[in-house]
C-alpha cells in the first residue's frame, strides 16, 4: 500500500450518508483534494477539513452542536500537530460555532493542554472573534436530533499525513443527548479524542466518551498498533472496540493512520460515514461495524 500524503475524515459513530450529505461531502472532498496536492500542512489541512463539517450544520459539531440539559450549547474540539507535537484541547465554550479554527488560533498560545468555558471565550473576544448570544436556543433546522439516534452521533474529525510525512489529528463534537451542563467527554482530551505524533500515528475518535476515556484513549490504541506485525493490526483493533463495548458498555469508531503512513479505520455502532483523499483516489462512504480497507489494494 502506499503511504503518500493522506487525509481520512469520520462523520460520526451513527452517521447516515444521505442525499444531501452526500452531495456535500463530495464537493468538500475535491476541495480537500487540492489542498492536499498543494502541499499545505497536515494541520492546517485537518482544520479546514473539520472546519468544513462544523460549517455544514449536518453534524453534531459546529453549527449543528446539540444543547445540554439546560439548553445551552457548549461545544468541545481537540488538535494535535505530530511534528512539533503542540496539543490542545478546548471545552464548554458557548457561542463558538468555529471551533476547529478557535482551537488552531489558540495552539501554541501557552504550554497548556487543556483550557475550557470562559476563559476561552473572552480571549476569543479579545482578538475579534463575535460570540453568538450567550443563552442559546435549539434550532431546528441546524441542530442535530440527538432523540432520532444513539447518544454519540454525530462527532467529526480529521487526520492527515502531509507530503513532508507529518501528521495531525482534529476532533470537534456538541457531546451527546441529554447530558448534564459541564459534562466533557473523550473529543477534546488529549490522547483520548485525538491524537498525532509522527513516531506513533495519528487518530480521531468518535462515540461514547465515557468509555472511550475509561479503556484509554485514542493514543492506547496507536501505541498497541505500533507494537504487532501488519497482520494483526485486524486482531488489535477488534480487541479495542470488543473491550469498550464489553467492559465500559460502549460504541467507539476511530479514523487513523499508522506510524508507518498506512490509513485505518473501525467502528462498532450499527454505521459510520468515513472518507479519504489520497493522491488519484477519493471515496466517501457509509459502513457497517467492523474494521475495514479504506482504499482498493
Amino acid at each position: 500500500m502506499r503511504s503518500g500524503p493522506t487525509l481520512l475524515f469520520h462523520c460520526g459513530t451513527g452517521s447516515t450518508l444521505t442525499a444531501p450529505v452526500h452531495g456535500f461531502l463530495d464537493t468538500t472532498m475535491a476541495e480537500l483534494d487540492g489542498l492536499l496536492e498543494s502541499g499545505q500542512r497536515a494541520l492546517d489541512l485537518a482544520v479546514t477539513c473539520v472546519s468544513r463539517l462544523e460549517e455544514s450544520g449536518f453534524f453534531n459539531a459546529g453549527r449543528g452542536a446539540v444543547s445540554q440539559a439546560d439548553g445551552v450549547v457548549r461545544r468541545d474540539v481537540g488538535a494535535m500537530d505530530g511534528g512539533t507535537l503542540k496539543a490542545l484541547g478546548l471545552s464548554q465554550v458557548r457561542g463558538i460555532p468555529k471551533m476547529a479554527r478557535l482551537v488552531a488560533a489558540l495552539l501554541g498560545q501557552s504550554d497548556h493542554v487543556h483550557l475550557s468555558g470562559q476563559m476561552v471565550e473572552r480571549w476569543a473576544e479579545r482578538h475579534g472573534w463575535f460570540l453568538e448570544a450567550r443563552a442559546e436556543k435549539e434550532d431546528p433546522t441546524f441542530l442535530w436530533d440527538a432523540r432520532s439516534g444513539q447518544a454519540g452521533e454525530g462527532t467529526v474529525g480529521c487526520v492527515v499525513r502531509d507530503s513532508k510525512g507529518n501528521l495531525a489529528a482534529v476532533t470537534s463534537t456538541g457531546g451527546i443527548g441529554r447530558m448534564w451542563p459541564g459534562r466533557i467527554g473523550d473529543s477534546p482530551i488529549v490522547g483520548g479524542g485525538f491524537y498525532a505524533d509522527n513516531e506513533v500515528g495519528a487518530i480521531s475518535m468518535t462515540g461514547i466518551g465515557e468509555a472511550i476515556l475509561k479503556v484509554g484513549g485514542g493514543s492506547a490504541l496507536l501505541f498497541l498498533l505500533g507494537n504487532v506485525c501488519e497482520g494483526e493490526k485486524d486482531r488489535v483493533v477488534s480487541d479495542f472496540l470488543d473491550r469498550i463495548k464489553s467492559r465500559f458498555l460502549g460504541v467507539a469508531g476511530f479514523v487513523g493512520i499508522d506510524r508507518g503512513g498506512q490509513p485505518f479505520a473501525a467502528h462498532s455502532s450499527e454505521r459510520m460515514v468515513h472518507g479519504i483523499v489520497r493522491k488519484d483516489f477519493r471515496q466517501v462512504r457509509e459502513v457497517g461495524a467492523g474494521f475495514f480497507p479504506v482504499e482498493p489494494s
